[in-house]
């Protein structure tokens, strides 16, 4: 089998069943644009409630943004609330996505570099999950918002380390002037945490 069968092969084939728990409320779906859709209608609703137009048309563009950058990639889940009560809606998901090493190859370098740059670290004590995460600034329509981003890589069993998934929860930090509490902000990361930490592969 030449190389190029084996990387067609593995294109073709589909990501292996996996566990996670959720809270009450949370649903794990098929990353589809109309989910997207379902996604935004429940932050927008969130923003409306709080009389805050000029954050739902932020939030509204950073939502946007993230679902055509994910949906360009090798999307896997969209994971959200979606049936909480409003007062206890969060402006937080999580996204899952298939990453594969360059021409084949494993992706032990890119861990190193999580590691040495971003300082990556298990989750878990048995290392399944390898967790960090990062501060960015995105111009977005209406203006600029800053986010903190909480990813985790879990490596693909039965590919040599060759293929990942990488689920990524994106917390809006600030927006026209509005700050996120810090304290709030790591509340999240450690609800991110949580869930996270109930990953596993099915039949493991």
């Amino acid at each position: 089998m030449s190389l190029r069968d084996e990387l067609v092969g593995a294109a073709r084939r589909a990501v292996p069943p996996f566990v996670l728990l959720l809270p009450p409320g949370w649903v794990s779906v098929a990353p589809t644009r109309e989910a997207f859709d379902d996604l935004l209608a429940s932050v927008s609703g969130e923003m409306r409630a709080q009389h805050r137009p000029d954050l739902d048309a932020r939030f509204r563009a950073l939502v946007r943004r993230t679902a055509d950058e994910f949906l360009r990639r090798d999307p896997v889940r969209l994971i959200y609330q979606a049936s909480v009560p409003r007062e206890r809606m969060l402006p937080l998901a999580l996204t899952a996505a298939r990453l594969r090493g360059p021409d084949g190859t494993t992706l032990d370098a890119q861990v190193g570099e999580l590691v040495r740059t971003r300082g990556a670290r298990p989750l878990d004590p048995d290392r399944v999950v390898l967790r960090w995460s990062r501060e960015s600034s995105h111009r977005v329509d209406g203006g600029a918002i800053r986010t903190r981003s909480f990813d985790y890589l879990i490596a693909i069993p039965g590919t040599g380390r060759r293929e990942a998934l990488l689920f990524s929860a994106v917390l809006p930090l600030a927006a026209g002037g509005e700050e996120f509490d810090a304290e709030a902000a790591d509340a999240f990361g450690v609800l991110a945490d949580a869930i996270m930490s109930t990953f596993r592969w099915s039949g493991a």
